[in-house]
């Protein structure tokens, strides 16, 4: 299933690797610390969950820190508490691996939704977790940055991120692991040939569909949807923890529909491997 994305890594010796339903993630077991981009989405939510689960199993002494982007602060406020719920949950399951929770923040006016791609590709937001990253890099000293940034689905719609697009066929070792040679630090990207089917039934087969229930994948926001703004109109009128309707018309939605139509199929397809 992932044959040639697992090639990829043929370069990259010394390293423990973990293998999950055909897909192989790369770790080195000297890391003191690293840091994982948590949004409260499912591919994240996943990604963390899978690292921590390595760490656990090979009795590694890694500890995790979570980085956080508040986005949308104006349009989606209930973002930041989704992250918080689904960090909580994480936590709970490895309270002696996962430690620190950093947050920052994301300009709205610079998401992907608003100007699309400015420069080589990428959207405001993308340059800024790219930047942020590396900062944290530096300022919190890990030795690991992990990013689950997946694939998209086949046709997919006009408004996606066509960087997403790429196939392994077509990539190279850096796509999914970069060492930077100043900061000493890897930049992972482990499910960038991965599509969110998946990744969705990972939470059926590693039983924890709470964790799935947590996360938030809609990016329906009050100025577009109506669902969502007869829920809440204002970020002013926003109280933390209030229930929000999906929109169920944002590309996120559809690829979040699109994956669970596709589980049954999917699981099927990973235990004939």
């Amino acid at each position: 299933m992932f044959e040639q994305s697992n090639k990829l890594y043929d370069k990259l010796p010394g390293l423990l690797k973990s293998t999950f339903s055909g897909l192989d993630v790369m770790f080195d077991p000297e890391w003191k610390r690293i840091g994982v981009n948590l949004s409260g989405g499912a591919d994240s939510c996943l990604l963390t969950y899978l690292l921590c689960k390595i760490i656990k199993d090979n009795k590694l002494e890694t500890k995790v820190d979570v980085i956080t982007y508040q986005r949308c602060w104006e349009t989606r406020p209930w973002q930041g508490y989704v992250s918080e719920e689904v960090f909580n949950q994480l936590y709970f399951l490895f309270p002696d691996i996962i430690e620190n929770r950093h947050t920052t923040f994301i300009p709205p006016e610079l998401e992907h939704g608003v100007i699309g791609p400015i420069v080589d590709g990428r959207s405001g937001d993308q340059i800024i977790v790219g930047s942020f990253n590396k900062f944290a890099a530096w300022n919190y000293k890990l030795d690991a940055v992990f990013n689950a940034t997946s694939k998209n689905p086949d046709d997919s719609r006009d408004d996606r991120m066509q960087n997403r697009d790429k196939d392994a066929e077509d990539g190279k070792t850096l796509d999914l692991w970069f060492k930077h040679p100043k900061l000493n630090v890897v930049f992972a990207h482990p499910f960038r040939f991965v599509k969110k089917d998946w990744i969705v039934a990972q939470y059926h087969l590693q039983n924890i569909l709470f964790l799935y229930n947590t996360t938030r994948s809609c990016e329906g926001d009050i100025n577009q949807h109506d669902i969502v703004k007869q829920a809440c109109d204002s970020f002013i009128n926003y109280e933390y923890g209030m229930e929000i309707p999906e929109c169920g018309q944002c590309w996120w939605c559809e690829e979040r529909a699109w994956a669970d139509n596709r589980v049954p199929g999917m699981i099927k397809e990973i235990n004939e491997l």
